[in-house]
C-alpha cells in the first residue's frame, strides 16, 4: 500500500502528530467501516454547504476560483459525485 503523507496550505508535509492528520484517519477509519448507502448518506450531510466560488491566499498570492456548470447537464453535481464514487467502489 502507498505511503499517504498530508500536506498543509503551504504544500508542506504535516506531521504524523498533526490533528489535521488524526481527524482524516478517523474520518477515513469511519467511512470504511460504512456501506455504500451510510457512505453517500454520510456525504450528503457533510458536503460544504457554502457556494465553491472562492478567493484563498497562498504565498502572497490570491487566486480566485471559480466553478461553471452546464445547466443542459444530464445530470447534477451531486448525481456525478454519487456515480463516481459508487463506480470507483
Amino acid at each position: 500500500m502507498n505511503e499517504v503523507i498530508y500536506l498543509d496550505e503551504q504544500g508542506n508535509a504535516c506531521s504524523e502528530n498533526d490533528e489535521l492528520y488524526t481527524v482524516i484517519d478517523d474520518i477515513t477509519a469511519r467511512l470504511m467501516k460504512m456501506s455504500k448507502e451510510e457512505r453517500i448518506d454520510w456525504f450528503r450531510r457533510t458536503q460544504h454547504p457554502h457556494p465553491i466560488n472562492f478567493d484563498t491566499e497562498i504565498n502572497g498570492t490570491v487566486y480566485s476560483v471559480s466553478a461553471h456548470f452546464n445547466n443542459a447537464a444530464n445530470e447534477s453535481l451531486l448525481e456525478k459525485a454519487e456515480r463516481i464514487i459508487l463506480k470507483k467502489m
